[in-house]
């Protein structure tokens, strides 16, 4: 009898088993796809078993039986369930490693409770290589189950510097697909950073891919030591196989998405989570489409700072640790609201190898997030807080320099507004409330008395 089973053998689902037979554990593999199971059956052995019936792969399975459902979010997975509920045995154990939305999930574990199935929903960052060489695994739901699911997925999850594992149990019902909803709108703010300044780099500093390409192989190095600065470095000296050129040169400037960032948007507007830099790399990829493209080159002509490259590094990485932070302050927000006790440093740890996102900074955030501390906003941690005050001078030259260009900065501007807000005890908002009592009597607070208050602004004439 096999120890694991994985629904769904495409490039995901085959490294997974081949990942779990790697490391010792017996896994059985099945897609409804047969020429899936067919390419799968190549790798077999003692530890490896393709399956092409969905009773052949539910009795190949020791009990509990651990099966990962691998396969394409939304009704493909609910079809799934109503395929093997009738195979299963009450303390079976299901999880979703797909990209599901996390309402989906809260759905799914309450409707396999029911049948006495434990149902975990559980995200998976890393692509095709992390997946078979090891992946940042974000469980959650049932936490007796996941213990007995642990030594695998331990086991197969990306290792941090210090050798943990980068996985650990989230939360109830669906927070571990929603940790790993945050965790894409992270990367989307992350990497629209980036793109931003590159764009700096070559439009106004003047530099060659080259060139670039050893600047953030450099920043990898010290200031911004992440996986996103070691791959734009990889990708900038890139030669095309098509042309005499950098492969980057030839790439359309239009950016894809798949849409967990447009949820984390979603979710942060229903929880009034202030994450402008997440929601402006989403609306920039949005941008992306909907240029007309009939404006002309930026042509600096204007003098390159000879402190530009050195700002620029520092304002990347302040802005980085706002891309954290926001998520984090979401993070935070969802758990008051949805009543799941979160562990924010087991969440930086899980991303701190495997993951795209993953970088030096989460380290720093594990600390933050320490013994027990629920921080409202990560830069009320001292860390942050120092590195806030040291990088922010940086952050606004660069922005003035960009404006002066005419460069469009909307997360790197985003990540400044956003710092230069949070901590203000004087935002304008008393005006907007003002207004509002004005035109609909919406009545407002005082900042002097408690109650609340309506002023009658105007005398009938």
């Amino acid at each position: 009898m096999q120890q694991f089973g994985i629904i769904g053998l495409s490039v995901m689902g085959k490294n997974l088993a081949l990942n779990v037979r790697n490391n010792g554990f017996s896994v059985s593999g099945f897609s409804i796809d047969k020429p899936e199971v067919d390419a799968f059956a190549k790798y077999e052995d003692d530890k490896l078993k393709p399956t092409y019936s969905w009773e052949e792969f539910v009795d190949s399975l020791e009990k509990p039986r651990k099966i990962l459902i691998q396969i394409a979010a939304g009704k493909p997975v609910d079809e799934t369930l109503q395929k093997l509920l009738p195979l299963l045995d009450k303390g079976d154990i299901l999880l979703d490693g797909g990209n599901s939305n996390f309402h989906d999930t809260n759905r799914r574990y309450h409707e396999m409770e029911q049948h006495g199935i434990h149902f975990i929903g559980m995200g998976v960052s890393g692509g095709e290589e992390g997946a078979l060489n090891g992946p940042a695994l974000m469980p959650g739901g049932d936490e007796d189950a996941y213990k007995k699911v642990a030594p695998i997925l331990e086991a197969i999850a990306a290792k941090n510097s210090e050798g943990h594992p980068c996985v650990s149990f989230i939360g109830p019902e669906g927070s571990g697909h929603y940790v790993k909803m945050v965790h894409n709108g992270i990367e989307y703010g992350i990497m629209q950073e980036f793109s931003e300044v590159y764009d700096i780099l070559r439009k106004v500093a003047g530099k060659t891919n080259d060139e670039m390409s050893a600047i953030f192989a450099h920043w990898n190095e010290g200031l911004v030591k992440a996986y996103l600065s070691e791959i734009t470095a990889e990708v900038l000296k890139q030669k095309d196989n098509l042309t005499p050129d950098h492969v980057i040169d030839h790439i359309l400037n239009v950016a894809s998405y798949k849409g967990t960032g447009n949820w984390m948007l979603e979710d942060g507007v229903h929880l009034g989570a202030p994450i402008s830099v997440i929601a402006e790399a989403v609306i920039s990829r949005f941008m992306s489409k909907a240029t007309t493209r009939e404006g002309k080159e930026i042509k600096w002509n204007g003098e390159v700072p000879q402190d530009l490259i050195d700002n620029l590094g520092k304002a990347l990485q302040l802005c980085q640790a706002v891309a954290y932070a926001q998520g984090f302050q979401q993070l935070k927000m969802a758990a008051d609201a949805y009543n799941w006790d979160l562990r924010y440093p087991a969440i930086a740890q899980s991303w701190e190898a495997g993951c795209i996102i993953r970088s030096s900074m989460l380290k720093d955030i594990e600390k933050a997030f320490a013994e027990g501390k629920k921080l409202d906003n990560m830069f009320q941690d001292p860390y942050f807080k120092d590195l806030m005050d040291k990088n922010i001078p940086a952050l606004r030259n660069v922005i003035v320099l960009a404006t002066k260009a005419g460069i469009p900065t909307p997360t790197l501007s985003a990540s400044l507004n956003y710092l230069e807000s949070i901590f203000n005890p004087s935002l304008p908002a008393n005006l907007i409330q003002g207004q509002r009592d004005y035109f609909g009597a919406h009545t407002y607070f005082r900042n002097d008395r408690d109650g609340v208050y309506h002023t009658e602004w105007y005398e009938e004439k």
